[in-house]
């Protein structure tokens, strides 16, 4: 199962976007407009489209929230080690860095207050996302990050302390143990995301159903089928 458009949820709206346009939006869960124009509906439509804006409610914010947190863990971890060491450039290089890759990440899932994105994507991209992307993105982090971090302490010490040594294995075990902790943690949500796979396809193919019986009802909804079944 897949979703073919991208969906927006905002507690007063709903929106279904093709490269970062807006061409159907559900207002309230009730109204609906297709491509800026206000749709008329009958009582069955505005039930149908009502169960329809409930699913992706109760759905979208659960796939975005797996991934944003699996995103967080990581970041949160590297953050952790870099505060208050090195230089203020330093930091603000350090910072700007994990600013710059969330924003690559967070391009497909974004989680502000109670809006919330999703990218077109399927269940198997998310999957991929967790093992396949954010694992060697946040490990390259880590290792950039901070290994400049202990090299920026074992500078700040030896400075104040001309007997302090620390080798170049242990401070990479220590960036190692980072990395370590940050898979567990992208572990359990892949984990997650597994033991919902099923639930999350079966919820999937309700909404599918749903959309099917709404496009027969109104055609011009036929042109964004959202959720799809891929081969």
């Amino acid at each position: 199962m897949a979703f073919a458009h991208g969906v927006l949820i905002a507690p007063e709206h709903i929106r279904i976007l093709q490269n970062n346009r807006t061409h159907v939006q559900i207002n309230g869960d009730k109204q609906l407009f297709i491509r800026g124009e206000w749709i008329t509906l009958t009582t069955q439509d505005t039930e149908l489209l009502f169960q329809y804006s409930q699913g992706l409610r109760k759905f979208v914010p659960e796939i975005v929230s797996i991934a944003v947190d699996g995103v967080e863990l990581g970041l949160s971890s590297i953050e952790a080690m870099f505060t208050g060491i090195g230089s203020k450039a330093q930091q603000a290089e350090w910072r700007e860095l994990v600013r710059e890759t969330t924003f690559q990440w967070m391009s497909r899932f974004v989680r502000t207050n109670e809006h919330f994105y999703l990218a077109p994507q399927s269940l198997n991209e998310l999957d991929y996302f967790l093992h396949g992307e954010l694992k060697p993105q946040l490990d390259n982090l880590a290792r950039h990050t901070v290994g400049a971090v202990w090299g920026a302490l074992r500078d700040a010490l030896r400075h104040s302390d001309s007997n302090f040594e620390r080798s170049d294995n242990q401070e990479w075990q220590s960036v190692g143990e980072l990395v370590d902790k940050i898979n567990l943690g992208l572990d359990a949500k892949a984990v997650e995301l597994e033991a919902k796979s099923a639930l999350f396809c079966q919820r999937m193919q309700e909404l599918d159903k749903i959309e099917q019986q709404l496009q027969q009802r109104l055609p011009a909804l036929s042109a964004y089928d959202v959720v799809v079944q891929k081969d």
